[in-house]
Order: C-alpha cells, then structure tokens, then sequence
C-alpha cells in the first residue's frame, strides 16, 4: 500500500505543469557613464520571455541597454569624425548591451547618475516593446548582430532608426521609459543633462548628477 501511495505521488508530482511566476514589477535603472546613456534591468525568465535576444544573457544577473550612431557607438575610441557626422546628417544606429553580474549597488557606483523607474508588468511590457521596435530584423525576423566585443559582454545590434541631433541616445532612452506611460516631454532633449533633469520628476533618483 506504501509502495502505490509512493508512486502515485511521484507520478503526479512529474506530471503537474509547472507556474511560471509572473512579476508585479521591475525595476529600470536609467543610468549614465561617459558618452553612454543606458537603461538597466534585471536578467529573468520574465524578462527574457518578453526580449528574447537576452537569452545571449542568460548568464548575466542584468543588462545595461542603450541606441546610438553606428559609427560612433562601435568606435572603440572617441572619433571627432564620427561624433560630427552623426549630428549634422541622419545616419545609421545600432542598439548596445551589455551584460553584468555585479549587485545593483555596486554598477551605481561607477555610474555618473542612476533613476530608478519601478514599472508594473504591463508598462514594463510596453517599454520593451518600444525597444523590439527599435531593433531591425533580417528577412527571416531575427534580430541582426552588427558587432561583438572581444573579450566583453558586449553585443551591438543593428537598429532601424535614425540618428540626429534632435534624437540622440537620451532622446531614445527617454522615449523608452515615455512609451511606459510616463508624460515625459522628450521634444528637444539633447544633453544627459536635459535627460537627468526631467526625468528625474519621474522616478526616484538612486545617485545625484554632480
């Protein structure tokens, strides 16, 4: 009788489908170093589900994601070239990630400024899909790889929109956390300056803006 009850439990414990746990929020850091504006978030199941090129971060415990000119971006020094052509004339854009697996607290450290925005599920849903749709895919609908870091977690990605002077890497990340549901005024915002300020109205400020 022991040996049926054993197996009956065994049995329907392999067979009961797994519940996925859905989150009732996450948290996207809006953060700033050098020339880089990002937007950061944790590496889940969730979030994986809803991007899933993010799966080439599977390992990593967040992404630090940001959009710019694809000559710039990908340059591995600062070219004057690059940074003028990019904001007197259209040009092409790529979308950088990278991966991390440092707690929150210690990324922050380095970074020249951090906004926190917790996004309920569904404003989280629309911020990523403001992203997918930044993202350009070949024929087949996969997403298209422009570059690789040797030696870092680093991916740039081909992007289908453009860059100018009125919509930089602020703009662009700015526009994300707006497709979330927030009435942030992106119109002229060129600076990380003009970023940090109005958005700063928006969500919780983790580290100042000397």
């Amino acid at each position: 009788m022991l040996i049926l009850f054993l197996i009956s439990f065994f049995v329907l414990t392999e067979i009961k489908p797994a519940q996925s746990i859905l989150p009732d929020s996450i948290n996207v850091y809006c953060v700033k170093e050098n020339w880089h504006t990002g937007l950061m978030f944790e590496v889940s199941e969730f979030t994986i589900e809803q991007l899933p090129l993010l799966k080439l971060y599977a390992d990593y415990q967040y992404v630090d994601i940001g959009w710019g000119d694809e000559d710039f971006y990908q340059a591995e020094d600062f070219n004057l070239y690059y940074a003028a052509k990019a904001i007197l004339i259209p040009t092409p854009t790529v979308i950088r990630i990278d991966g991390y697996r440092f707690p929150m607290e210690e990324v922050i450290k380095w970074r020249e400024f951090a906004i926190l925005f917790r996004l309920p599920r569904d404003s989280f849903i629309k911020f990523i899909t403001f992203i997918k749709n930044s993202l350009k895919y070949d024929d087949t609908g996969n997403y298209i790889i422009s570059k690789k870091v040797e030696g870092q977690p680093i991916i740039f990605f081909k992007s289908k929109d453009k860059y100018h002077m009125f919509r930089t890497c602020n703009t662009w990340a700015a526009q994300a956390i707006k497709a979330a549901g927030f009435k942030i005024n992106t119109f002229c915002l060129l600076t990380a300056r003009q970023f940090y300020k109005r958005l700063s109205e928006h969500g919780k400020i983790l580290k100042i803006f000397e």
